[in-house]
């Protein structure tokens, strides 16, 4: 067979791998692959393509025939409403009428897209008139498989739409007999990246055409804690895991002409301390930038500088550009900017300024991240100018970006369990 641009770009990596891959591969029209893989909970600073000491050498191996993108940061802190932005191409948002009300937080509202929600759309979480990526892939020609591994994305939500063939790995018993005929020892959840591999490869079997759209999800970092591993160990082995995907789609001669995305919905906060308290982990209340800087990974390159900001939602045009297809939604803020509307805070960023309001007074803290990248000087008091303006463009998206339709203040037995089996301690 002969070798693809893909094929290339890997083999090209047996060789030490150094500095950072930026050429655009030559046009050559779409390709006839398109595989997207997403990484829950994932730092950009611990993969060895960003520098880390972390070795991952199967990232590696895609990084080295494509681009790195140094300036990614994710739409939101949770899955459900980062991926909510990436199939769709929208800011996830959580406002509701009144500037400063959020919507009752649920499985209606959290991944950000009830402001186009209608009353059909009762209980599902992505709107049915909402165009989708996959949606979109399977107009241009994809066959769209879609393998899910975080309960936040499970039927009935609405994430399924638009995919050809939908896996939800962990979700069914016979799932869990696989995991022992495998002999994996000591998982406690049966969406280790074994199983989401091996159905992965499984729906490819079942296949429709060649040229197909592949997304697969990964929980093996997110599940650190339940691992009882350290952060780092868990990288390590969910670079494994990257490894036997990307090998078994070469074996099988599906990188030919393929392109490869790499990335994450968010990161995680390690031990990092700020002027504001906030959450460990990645909840949010606010986000703090360890928890947003993620990686992007393109390989071949494609025609966009890997040092211009890019957003999660942005991935979605990224993709549709690169096969030809025009997106049917177009970017809602500007370049350099990104809202993260939470329960608790609206934070707003512009280039290297972040503005973080608290909902409960208003009160707010100004932080230059370029002089002050981990968040330790409140500079509001001094730089009031700078304040009102970043406050009078969060207040104006705020709005825009406002559902006019309630969502039921419950949390339903179903939306329970979602949060149970992620670890999350719901508390009414």
């Amino acid at each position: 067979m002969t070798a693809s641009r893909t094929r290339r770009a890997l083999a090209a990596a047996a060789a030490a791998f150094g500095g950072l891959a930026c050429a655009p591969a030559a046009d050559t029209g779409p390709p006839e692959r398109v595989i997207l893989i997403v990484v829950d909970t994932l730092r950009r600073d611990h993969l060895s393509c960003y520098g880390s000491s972390v070795s991952t050498p199967n990232i590696d191996r895609i990084a080295a025939g494509g681009q790195i993108y140094t300036n990614t940061l994710a739409s939101y802190h949770q899955t459900s409403m980062s991926m909510g932005a990436l199939f769709s191409g929208r800011t996830p948002s959580i406002e509701f009428g009144t500037l400063g009300r959020p919507l009752f937080w649920n499985g209606q509202s959290w991944c950000g897209l009830a402001r186009f929600s209608k009353e059909k759309d009762e209980g599902d979480c992505v709107p049915a008139d909402l165009p989708t990526l996959a949606g979109e892939m399977s107009e241009a020609g994809y066959w769209s498989v879609g393998i899910a591994s975080n309960q936040f994305l499970y039927e009935p939500s609405g994430y399924s739409r638009g995919f050809d063939d939908w896996v939800e790995v962990g979700e069914h018993p016979e799932q869990k007999g696989a995991l022992a005929r495998m002999e994996l020892k000591n998982a406690p959840r049966t969406r280790h990246w074994r199983l989401v591999n091996a159905a992965a490869f499984d729906a490819l079997a079942r296949r429709a055409s060649d040229r197909f759209f592949l997304y697969v999800h990964y929980m093996d970092v997110h599940d650190y804690g339940f691992e009882q591993i350290t952060y780092a160990d868990a990288v390590r082995k969910l670079d494994a895991a990257v490894g036997e995907l990307i090998d078994g789609l070469d074996h099988s001669g599906w990188l030919d002409d393929a392109l490869i995305v790499f990335t994450a919905d968010h990161g995680e906060r390690l031990r990092e301390r700020h002027a504001i308290a906030g959450h460990a982990g990645h909840v949010g209340n606010p986000t703090f930038q360890e928890v947003l800087r993620v990686p992007l990974v393109v390989s071949p390159g494609v025609a966009r500088d890997p040092a211009a900001p890019i957003r999660t939602e942005d991935i979605y045009r990224l993709i549709l550009g690169a096969v030809d297809a025009p997106p049917q939604a177009s970017p809602e803020l500007e370049p350099g900017e990104l809202l993260l509307s939470e329960t608790e805070y609206r934070t707003f960023l512009r280039d290297h300024w972040k503005l973080v309001i608290r909902r409960e007074d208003g009160a707010a803290q100004l932080f230059d991240l370029q002089a002050d990248p981990m968040e330790m000087q409140d500079l509001a008091s001094s730089r009031p100018e700078i304040v009102a303006a970043l406050r009078d463009r969060a207040e104006e998206l705020s709005m825009r970006f406002s559902a006019r339709r309630a969502v039921l203040e419950m949390i339903s037995e179903e939306d329970r369990a979602r949060l149970r089996a992620l670890g999350y301690d719901y508390q009414d």
